[in-house]
């Protein structure tokens, strides 16, 4: 039976994690094979001083489209043939060095993770290899949807899909004529982002190029303005519609090449299948539609203001396997195939964890990260497969600024009336409980009226800005400050007697009182202030008691003259 939870009012589809638990049924040997066992290794790493020509001499070599740039071991840049198609056709100096132009982001995945999850995380991003490294980050290898693919084609064989069912028909076919130039060829494959295009005459598919044939002319200096024909594969591998999918696999894999060159029965070239078209298509019932909405929603999500993530719960660890664009450009995409605990602190994450193994949901549990407030729902999908016990799908808003509205005072940046009178209640009932004190201090700022009325109201908020700039950073980090209206500012200290109340406000009416404070067209002025101390709960069981005493003694100490501390 099909499954569906939702998020924000898209459909999501588990079909995918189901198919890949039908897989390791089947082949859970296969599946289950740690990476680290199946990646190439040789002639896919330079040093990230060496040169493009000696990177494209090595790609050339390896026949495997990709090197990888390492710096001390580890991973640095990524070049492909994609990449040396746009060098080429910007003309761009070959003597120059690869850190240059390997900027991509790098997507890496460790050794011990699984063939199947490693197929995962490909799919999820769109991918077409992985780097696999060690615990200490140092490069092991590469894995691309090909050698992949080797672990899972027997599936094939057990299902009858054709070349018809995972043609993408509304991507039209790109070729070109026999006799046009290599840079047309080029401009081409850059402007439609692909990597191959087939050679076609009066519509027969005669040849093909690809971006390892580029490389091939590449390390024999040819000019770009020379005919396609000339250095074509041929004869260009095809398929009919009705080819089953498991023939043109094992041809792929015989030959070595990434395509083959789908045709009607007439032998016109209609289109094109590669490995990431196969790859995308594993599943053998034909719900494609329903994949399309998947990955139609994804796309979709995409767009929205909201963090979204995909972990994969695989029983020891939680990973990181999708996330969507908001996420990654604040946070890299350095955070995929990572722990989760990595990008939300395991004193969150072990609690949200519990949570959704217990309820398969969470809602608006807020958490802090970088400074930043986040509010996290999320939904746990258990998949019943041998690699992955299920999936989370989270979604992280950033609340900060609603935050601010809500508790912080626009002016000063101290707590706002609202907020400081909930702490303080806060504060009464846990010290009820743990039998314990505080003090509040209420404090407002000496002849207020006179330096709006003399300097005017944009000095006076000048001056609220600066005294409570300094009630700020003078206060510990268990204290609390805000705006109580007007010139008033109320301070909350907890587990503080009156007398260490009475140090501690003392030391902040003297930093103000010796604190220059520059007021509107640069006048300089010195102000002070005047503080009420009140004590739970020796002054009082209730917020307005503590707040009647408080008040009486600042204009205790306004009345002895101002630039006082009251505490008794």
């Amino acid at each position: 039976m099909q499954k569906y939870f939702f998020l924000i009012g898209y459909r999501y589809s588990c079909k995918k994690p189901i198919y890949y638990a039908k897989l390791l049924k089947g082949r859970a040997g296969m599946l289950n094979l740690p990476l680290r066992s199946i990646v190439n290794r040789e002639n896919l790493v330079v040093s990230a001083d060496s040169s493009l020509a000696d990177l494209i001499k090595l790609m050339h070599l390896n026949q495997k489209g990709v090197v990888v740039v390492l710096r001390d071991e580890k991973p640095a840049g990524i070049m492909t043939e994609r990449d040396i198609v746009e060098v080429l056709y910007n003309k761009y100096d070959l003597n120059e060095r690869v850190e240059k132009y390997a900027i991509k982001s790098l997507v890496t995945t460790r050794g011990d993770r699984t063939v199947g999850y490693a197929l995962n995380l490909m799919i999820e991003n769109h991918i077409r290899r992985v780097i696999v490294i060690d615990e200490e980050e140092h490069f092991i290898g590469i894995a691309t949807h090909q050698d992949l693919l080797k672990h899972v084609e027997e599936d094939f064989y057990r299902q009858t899909i054709k070349i018809k069912h995972i043609l993408n028909k509304s991507r039209a076919l790109i070729s070109i004529a026999p006799e046009e130039s290599l840079r047309e060829l080029l401009k081409k494959m850059i402007d439609n982002r692909i990597s191959a295009v087939p050679v076609v005459q009066e519509n027969k598919p005669i040849g093909i190029i690809s971006e390892k044939d580029i490389l091939k002319f590449t390390s024999e200096n040819v000019s770009l303005s020379e005919s396609v024909e000339k250095y074509m594969s041929s004869p260009v591998e095809t398929a009919s519609l009705d080819s089953p999918l498991a023939e043109i696999v094992e041809v792929m894999n015989y030959e070595n090449i990434r395509r083959v060159v789908v045709v009607d029965r007439e032998g016109c070239a209609i289109g094109m299948v590669t490995i990431r078209d196969v790859m995308e298509n594993l599943e053998g019932d034909y719900n494609k539609f329903l994949e399309q909405k998947l990955k139609n929603a994804k796309e979709i999500l995409n767009l929205l203001p909201e963090m979204l993530v995909e972990v994969v719960d695989t029983g020891e660890e939680q990973l990181i396997i999708w996330a969507n664009e908001k996420v990654v450009s604040l946070f890299g995409r350095e955070i995929l195939d990572k722990d989760i605990t990595g990008f939300i602190p395991a004193e969150y994450w072990n609690r949200i964890y519990a949570a959704l193994k217990k309820l398969n949901k969470i809602e608006r549990i807020k958490l802090k990260k970088d400074n930043r407030i986040f509010e996290l729902s999320g939904f746990f999908l258990k998949t019943y497969g041998k690699a992955e016990e299920g999936r989370v799908q989270l979604l992280m808003r950033d609340i900060t600024e609603d935050i601010k509205l809500s508790t912080i005072d626009p002016l000063t940046n101290v707590y706002n009336r609202r907020f400081i009178n909930g702490f303080m209640m806060k504060e009464i009932e846990r010290c009820k409980r743990t039998n314990s004190h505080f003090s509040i201090v209420i404090s407002d700022i000496d002849d207020f009226k006179t330096i709006n009325d003399t300097f005017g109201h944009l000095s006076g908020d000048i001056a609220l800005k600066g005294v409570s700039q300094i009630i700020a950073e003078t206060i510990r980090n268990v204290d609390v400050v805000g705006r109580y209206g007007g010139d008033e500012f109320m301070i909350i200290l907890p587990e503080t007697s009156g007398d260490i109340a009475s140090y501690v406000i003392d030391r902040i009416r003297h930093r103000i009182e010796i604190f220059d404070i520059v007021l509107q067209n640069g006048i300089a002025a010195r102000i002070t202030a005047s503080f009420g101390i009140a004590t739970f709960p020796d002054d009082g069981l209730y917020a307005e008691d503590l707040l009647v005493v408080a008040d009486e003694r600042l204009y205790k100490a306004k009345s002895l003259g101002k630039n006082k501390v009251a505490c008794v």
